[in-house]
């Protein structure tokens, strides 16, 4: 027994999927997909928290001293996950659901990108507010 297209449940989910995107609208598809790369953002900013509640009892632990925390990098690593999620989020706004999961995918690499970048540079600025020893 096969399924005619007209009671496919699939397709008109999909459809109902599209003509909410014509509208400028997520539909339950679409939502559902934001949800699910919301999850990986989340990770993502979760991380970058970690980061900022954990360094300055590191540098602490290191003897660099926790008036020496790069506040500004560390909170730009929580920032850029919000901000680039925002930023799908309304980017897909009149896309299809295909199209939407490759925007939020995309996101996602830039977030993956930019957190590395966020941690090389504080690697770098650490060796200057390292106190010099001198003997």
């Amino acid at each position: 027994m096969s399924i005619a297209d007209s009671d496919n449940p699939i397709e008109e989910v999909i459809a109902d999927d599209q003509r909410e995107a014509k509208r400028g609208r997520y539909g339950w598809l679409s939502l559902v997909v934001a949800a699910l790369f919301g999850l990986f953002f989340a990770y993502d900013l979760w991380e970058a928290v970690s980061n900022l509640v954990s360094l300055p009892s590191v540098y602490d632990a290191v003897g660099i001293g926790s008036e020496n925390v790069p506040w500004w990098l560390l909170w730009s690593g929580v920032l850029i996950p919000i901000l680039i999620y925002v930023l799908a989020f309304v980017l897909g706004r009149r896309q299809n659901v295909f199209a939407k999961a490759l925007i939020f995918l995309l996101g996602l690499a830039v977030v993956a990108g930019l957190s590395m970048g966020v941690l090389a540079v504080e690697e770098v600025l650490r060796p200057t507010v390292i106190p010099v020893v001198t003997e």
